[in-house]
């Protein structure tokens, strides 16, 4: 079997070596790494072309962008390039496990209806400003090696794992590629489709350190501002539009579809709040609260309207 590793870089020049090094040094051999560069402007590109005359025997295929396209473009570009039966995420300053390719094969094959495998991660803090995972993300992860399949339901939907503890069949990447949206991430994209076709896993195993520094693209962050919220809120309902038709396409079960319907809805809710000022959505709202990740958004939501005065 085939494997390749995708990496979207940009300005990942401090930790870049060792994250590659981890994927070099695995107890599965890597067939072929794939690298899209999205315009850095610090030393990612050389210490890339540096590392590709050191390891010359590690097949490394290097893409420079001509214009910066942005993480969630870039990630898909480089997803697209792959060539291999099996494609792993990684991002650009983590350390992998050495047995994270090994690992996650044999559980795949075993798991024949698996689409996408998702490891369970450990993080650590390098340099200031570093940002902290919330406990609630790592309770969620008891690292004991057993197996769960995600099945669609409402809290399913929200996305459990980072992109760098996944790995997807070639076959799935194809199958995809119907249900799209510009600037879809692609771990919230195969996280939520693989729920879609019944083939998403998740191997309660610590494979990846995660690693958190100030210059994360993407970190456990807030969204405390209204821009940025509506900016998600658009995102999520763009998604859910997308789960809708590919759930009913795919013939998941009706219950399935009718708790995606009610997402759908309450995603349309929440936007028109924010965006249009309707503070009579709170109330529209209330029956959905189920479908939240975290009850607390609604009375933020309702803040921040009350906030900018359009009641």
């Amino acid at each position: 079997m085939k494997v390749s590793v995708v990496i979207a870089t940009y300005n990942g020049a401090l930790y870049l070596a060792e994250q590659l090094d981890s994927i070099c040094n695995q107890t599965v051999h890597v067939d072929e790494i794939v690298i899209c560069d999205d315009q850095s402007t610090d030393d990612t590109v050389d210490v890339i072309k540096q590392y590709m005359k050191e390891h010359e025997q590690q097949k490394i295929r290097f893409y420079e962008n001509e214009i910066n396209l942005g993480y969630a473009e870039n990630f898909n570009k480089a997803l697209n390039l792959a060539e291999g039966e099996y494609i792993f995420f990684s991002d650009q300053d983590d350390i992998w496990n050495e047995k994270k390719i090994q690992i996650m094969l044999e559980t795949m094959d075993k798991y024949p209806e698996c689409k996408l495998l998702c490891s369970d991660y450990e993080v650590f803090s390098t340099g200031q400003n570093a940002p902290t995972a919330p406990k609630k993300i790592l309770n969620q992860m008891p690292n004991d090696g057993s197996i769960e399949k995600i099945c669609l339901s409402k809290q399913s939907i929200y996305l459990r794992t980072l992109g760098c503890c996944m790995c997807m069949k070639k076959e799935f990447r194809e199958w995809m590629h119907p249900y799209w949206f510009s600037d879809w991430a692609q771990d919230d994209r195969c996280w939520k489709l693989a729920q879609c076709a019944e083939g998403c896993y998740l191997l309660h195993l610590n494979l990846v350190k995660h690693r958190l520094h100030g210059n994360n693209t993407a970190t456990f962050g807030k969204y405390h501002t209204m821009e940025k919220r509506i900016k998600l809120f658009r995102h999520m309902y763009a998604a859910a539009e997308q789960m809708v038709i590919c759930a009913k396409n795919s013939g998941i079960s009706e219950k399935a579809q009718r708790e995606l319907y009610k997402y759908l809805k309450m995603m349309k809710l929440r936007l028109e709040m924010l965006q249009k000022g309707k503070m009579v959505n709170c109330i529209y709202l209330i029956p959905y609260l189920k479908y939240y990740q975290n009850i607390k958004s609604l009375l933020v939501e309702c803040y921040m309207v009350i906030k900018r005065g359009k009641v």
